[in-house]
């Protein structure tokens, strides 16, 4: 008999421990050889409007970061005159309709991004290059790819007889412009640009979208998960072990004017009829969830019954500021009090093209150009009664350092992009041959349109009551301007027995 109980007791199982299974939750490579199932499923919206939409997931497997919500327009935003076309802002794409993204289990906010489409623009600069050119701009409407323009195109078009063509130089590069992979054109973009342009006409050089993205063909885009939540870059949501609902919330950029629109852009020249209209039955996400064997998520379920995780969101700050307040040094406090905060980026938008521009008002502005100087920028932060930098940071060089700094990654941006220096974003007068985009010259839409400056707190400090407060020197703006100031925070979330809360850490 005791020989018996010994070996009951030892066929017995052992409780999982922790250790031994692999974290199904935390992206990256799982630790072992096993099966995975992805099912999709195809959410229609719960709400929807031409101001917000809310998605409810199910409460099953473990949703993939990657999961897409796609948008489509009726393509009845027209031009009043010409061939000229609509279509979404360079650098955001589709971005450019979501003005507030939310995150919610249950009634609490797990994660909230305010002004969402000037945050996407932020992060578009450190997108590379070739992703943007082959992958984003078909699937977000992004097309902010800047590449030099290998073309000195002649203008010696005095003869009668001689038909208008393109010379292309192959080693020599004067201007910069953005790069979508299409041919350049001969002829003004809101024309006939396909047909050959007349004898003894000078070229009009230039590029447009292609088809697919105009907004009359009625394209359909979509969005990352992960670009909307910072929160799921890090992260997989286990919805099979959470017992409250799961819903995200999207509140719509609002519907504007038709030449005030700050969903679109057209091109140069272009007025809009209307501005753009959701389409319903094109809103939806496409939701991937993850299964792994049913004894392996058992088992992870059982070993991480409280499961806690940090990961960071955003404070917002938003305010406007006249050309004297930055002359005269601004100093804004940014709160952060009580939290901690690993960085702080800050962009200041001066211009309100609206719907003509390439980037509508999806912009970071410094000081006015003239042809002798770019005006100066002096900043620093100072947070629990210290300053960050020793010394105020003036260069511009230093500022775009500093922004690396803060990321970790290249921002995609030239010194024309950043500062205004460079003499590469440049028009027709200033270097014969240089490219315009929808008729759009690099020198009006994009030089000094990307100058964000950012602050990488790197103490791992709780900041004090006091907050952080933002000190900024600009000489001298063109005009007033919207600040908007974003803090990454750092918060704790905990999900035990099916219930998720996230406080500050």
């Amino acid at each position: 008999m005791l020989l018996y109980k010994n070996m009951e007791m030892s066929s017995a199982p052992s409780a999982p421990q922790a250790s031994q299974i692999p974290d199904l939750v935390k992206i990256g490579s799982v630790a072992t050889d096993t099966a995975i199932n992805v099912q999709t499923d195809i959410l229609d919206p719960v709400i929807f409007s031409e101001r917000e939409a809310r998605f409810v997931l199910d409460n099953k497997g473990i949703l993939h970061s990657n999961s897409r919500i796609t948008f489509s327009t009726a393509g009845d935003a027209g031009a009043t005159t010409g061939l000229g076309r609509a279509f979404f802002p360079a650098n955001i794409g589709v971005h450019s309709l979501i003005q507030r993204a939310a995150l919610r289990v249950g009634t609490k906010t797990i994660s909230e991004i305010e002004d969402f489409n000037f945050f996407s623009a932020y992060e578009t600069t450190f997108l590379p290059p070739d992703a943007i050119k082959e992958r984003e701009q078909v699937m977000s409407g992004r097309f902010m790819s800047i590449a030099p323009s290998l073309s000195n195109r002649g203008f010696a078009f005095q003869n009668a007889s001689a038909s208008g063509k393109i010379t292309e130089s192959l080693t020599e590069a004067k201007s910069i412009q953005i790069d979508n992979g299409k041919d350049a054109i001969s002829t003004a973009a809101a024309g006939a640009f396909w047909e050959t342009i007349p004898k003894a006409t000078a070229p009009d050089n230039g590029r447009v979208i292609w088809d697919y993205q105009d907004e009359a063909n009625k394209p359909t885009f979509s969005i990352l998960l992960a670009d909307l939540f910072p929160f799921l870059k890090m992260n997989q949501l286990p919805l099979y072990m959470m017992s409250e609902q799961v819903s995200i919330h999207l509140t719509f950029t609002p519907q504007k004017a038709a030449n005030d629109s700050q969903r679109l852009v057209s091109t140069n020249g272009i007025n809009l009829t209307n501005e753009c209209t959701l389409v319903r039955s094109d809103c939806q996400m496409i939701a991937d969830y993850i299964y792994y064997p049913q004894d392996m998520m058992e088992q992870y379920r059982q070993a991480n019954s409280q499961m806690t995780f940090s990961y960071v969101d955003y404070q917002f700050v938003k305010r406007t500021v006249s050309a004297t307040q930055y002359s005269g040094g601004l100093i804004q406090n940014l709160g952060g009090a009580g939290r901690i905060v690993n960085k702080v980026f800050v962009g200041t938008q001066v211009g309100t093209a609206d719907q003509q521009g390439l980037l509508n008002n999806y912009i970071a502005e410094g000081p006015a150009i003239s042809t002798t100087t770019v005006g100066t920028v002096t900043t620093n932060l100072k947070y629990n009664d210290n300053f960050l930098y020793p010394i105020d940071v003036s260069n511009n060089a230093r500022h775009f350092h500093n922004l690396f700094s803060a990321e970790g990654r290249v921002p995609y941006i030239s010194r024309d992009l950043y500062r205004g220096e460079g003499q590469l974003a440049v028009d027709n007068a200033a270097v014969k041959g240089a490219l315009e985009f929808e008729d759009y010259p690099a020198k009006e839409v994009l030089r000094q349109m990307f100058f964000y400056t950012a602050y990488r707190l790197n103490k791992g400090e709780r900041v004090n009551s006091r907050g952080i407060e933002l000190y900024d020197t600009r000489t001298t703006m063109s005009g007033s301007g919207t600040m908007r100031a974003y803090l990454q925070v750092v918060k704790v979330a905990t999900l035990q027995d099916g219930i998720f809360t996230s406080i500050f850490a």
